[in-house]
């Protein structure tokens, strides 16, 4: 049995069932599986090999999305770890500008300097040591201290380090500055 596309089809395949096959023959028709004799499956069996395709393209659409949406969440992850990061690398930076300052404001001798910010014991050592742990994370490790070196033409170096709970390793700012008259 043939049967046509379009329109016509349901007229030929009429036609070819009740002569029992070939008139429609020719007429760009493609054959069926069944006998001239009996009554063709309905469209939806005859139509059942194609089904589940488009649950394939769903599945496959869903995936993309999925893997989309995880690259989405390691990117922002990531951003806000960096933004994190950014915000104590700028309070590092304003606690060093701080200790400069500090130096500004008194007896800019070298031997002062040394006595007021390169002895570890020294109160005003002491006072800016307690406002970078309350501001930086990480600096309970005796490694993690920071450091100020003063030499005999006041150049001041200043080393601090830093580590958030969810990095690996340790961040570090140097701040060099001249002391002068």
């Amino acid at each position: 049995m043939y049967v046509m596309s379009g329109p016509t089809g349901s007229r030929c395949r009429r036609l070819a069932v009740r002569t029992g096959g070939d008139r429609c023959r020719g007429r760009g028709m493609r054959r069926l599986a069944c006998s001239p004799r009996s009554s063709c499956p309905p469209r939806s069996q005859r139509l059942q090999h194609l089904r589940g395709g488009s649950l394939v393209d769903a599945l496959l659409a869903l995936l993309l999305f999925s893997v989309g949406m995880l690259a989405l969440l390691k990117l922002l992850s990531s951003a806000l770890a960096e933004s994190a990061n950014a915000q104590y690398r700028n309070q590092a930076s304003q606690l060093a500008s701080a200790l400069v300052s500090r130096m500004w404001t008194g007896d800019r001798s070298a031997a002062a300097l040394q006595s007021r910010f390169g002895d570890t014991n020294a109160n005003d050592y002491q006072a800016w040591l307690a406002e970078v742990q309350a501001r930086l994370p990480g600096m309970d490790v005796t490694a993690m201290q920071p450091t100020v070196s003063i030499d005999a033409q006041r150049h001041v170096s200043i080393t601090l380090h830093w580590k958030a709970p969810a990095d690996r390793h340790a961040h570090q700012l140097q701040v060099q500055a001249m002391i002068a008259d």
